[in-house]
């Protein structure tokens, strides 16, 4: 069974800057569709690497971000999507100083193909930022943008979708 880790805000949902309450949860189209066939026809499992600068900044907290992570899990869940989990860094260099869980550092997926013994190198990255792709090619893995043209991207992926549903598609061909 492959893993594909994905980041959170602009792949699976609705990028709000600095999104972390409940009541703002909003998946983004294709999301939910993708997650599904990408899951149960090409048999991925899926962890979520997501970097939290807005804890390191002091406009919410850790529990916000858990409360709005278990939130999203419950949600895709109950469609009978399964998040295995979230490996979130709550840190940003100019306010706590570096560490080796923020994108794209390696931390948090190394972490992640610890507890769940996957390969990085064999992992599908998705994300809308260079930190995300540049994430994956730190692991050696395949990297995906989804271009949501919020963010100008100067690292080259190996593919660029519109969304979660696009990817199934050039998934399932390959």
């Amino acid at each position: 069974m492959e893993f594909m880790v994905l980041d959170r805000d602009g792949v699976l949902v609705k990028d709000k800057r600095y999104v972390h309450l409940v009541e703002d949860f909003e998946l983004l189209p294709g999301a939910l569709s993708g997650l599904g066939k990408l899951q149960n026809k090409l048999g991925f499992r899926f962890v979520v690497v997501t970097n939290q600068a807005g804890i390191a900044r002091g406009l919410y907290t850790t529990h916000e971000a858990d409360q709005f992570n278990n939130e999203m899990i419950r949600r895709l869940s109950a469609f009978g999507v399964c998040i295995e989990k979230v490996y979130l860094c709550p840190h940003h260099p100019e306010f706590t100083g570096e560490c080796d869980c923020r994108k794209p550092k390696t931390g948090l997926v190394l972490q992640a193909a610890k507890e769940f013994g996957f390969n990085p190198s064999e992992c599908v990255f998705v994300g809308d930022k260079d930190s995300d792709i540049q994430l994956g090619r730190n692991c050696g893995g395949v990297t995906v943008l989804v271009d949501n043209k919020q963010y100008a991207v100067s690292v080259a992926p190996d593919y660029i979708v519109g969304n979660l549903d696009e990817l199934y598609s050039i998934l399932a061909v390959r």
